[in-house]
């Protein structure tokens, strides 16, 4: 039997330079490194959060790819799963963001994140583990990752292993009609659902947040959660109605935020805390 995990969830992810002499690409000579991709950010935060983590990914037969790797190795996640396929490890070079807006600048097109199939899963290890985190950025890359986390969510039903989704809508890969069409078809019996308010409007159409809210939960969700920002967000669990006001920091880098309270989302519920 395979091992048993607390969390499993898989996607893309990217080296990530970001400028460290200036606060801009196009006059930055000098960079660090590091590893980028919303299920790695999951999967990173959850572990350090004290979880037993499986995070899948796939990256190229590069020296990018070893260098992304080793970095998840050094953290403590088990990596010897990784794939290496023949596509290119994928890019984001960005600047840091402390005086001037974040500019993304993303090499990604037909990236080894992007072949994810239904093959690549685990099905095993995923059926034995206690949640699975899925996002849209693993939906909107290609065909075949949009299958796979079809395929999925399927194995994780069928042997009732927790499910959340984050929305994460990025416009930068596709419109918002084919995160429409393709996400209302997908997101169904599910345990958390999670994305930001002007997602939710995309995605499920109306201008009004608490129709979005009824909308989805209509779907067979039990936890709706929309995020503001800084502002309140929005609960709806087990058609119980509240809000809850975040506390206020100071902001670094919002780049992976949603991430951060996702995995603590996951956490805490795997660790039997209530939504609440």
């Amino acid at each position: 039997m395979a091992k048993s995990y607390d969390l499993f969830t898989f996607g893309e992810t990217l080296a990530l330079f970001m400028t460290v002499d200036t606060d801009s690409v196009i006059t930055a000579k000098n960079y660090s490194m590091t590893a980028a991709g919303t299920e790695a950010n999951v999967a990173v935060a959850a572990h350090q959060l004290g979880l037993d983590v499986y995070f899948q990914t796939k990256l190229g037969p590069d020296e990018l790819g070893d260098a992304v790797q080793n970095g998840f190795t050094a953290i403590g996640l088990k990596t010897d799963h990784f794939i290496r396929c023949e596509n290119y490890t994928g890019a984001l070079v960005r600047n840091h963001g402390g005086s001037q807006p974040f500019v993304n600048s993303y090499l990604r097109r037909s990236s080894a994140g992007s072949t994810f199939s239904p093959a690549d899963i685990d099905d095993e290890v995923l059926a034995n583990s206690k949640w699975l985190h899925v996002t849209g950025i693993s939906v909107s890359i290609s065909d075949t990752s949009k299958a796979a986390v079809i395929h999925a969510l399927e194995v994780a039903r069928k042997n009732k292993v927790g499910i959340s989704f984050d929305l994460n809508f990025r416009k930068k890969l596709w419109s918002e009609e084919e995160a429409s069409s393709a996400l209302n078809a997908i997101i169904k019996d599910l345990d958390v659902v999670s994305g930001g308010v002007d997602e939710y409007e995309i995605i499920f159409g109306s201008k009004d947040p608490e129709v979005n809210l009824k909308t989805v939960a209509a779907l067979g969700v039990k936890t709706v959660i929309m995020t503001a920002g800084p502002e309140e967000m929005r609960i709806l669990h087990d058609d119980r109605r509240f809000n809850y006001s975040p506390q206020k920091v100071k902001i670094i880098d919002p780049v992976g935020s949603g991430d951060a309270f996702i995995s603590g989302t996951i956490s805490g519920l795997i660790g039997g805390l209530s939504i609440e």
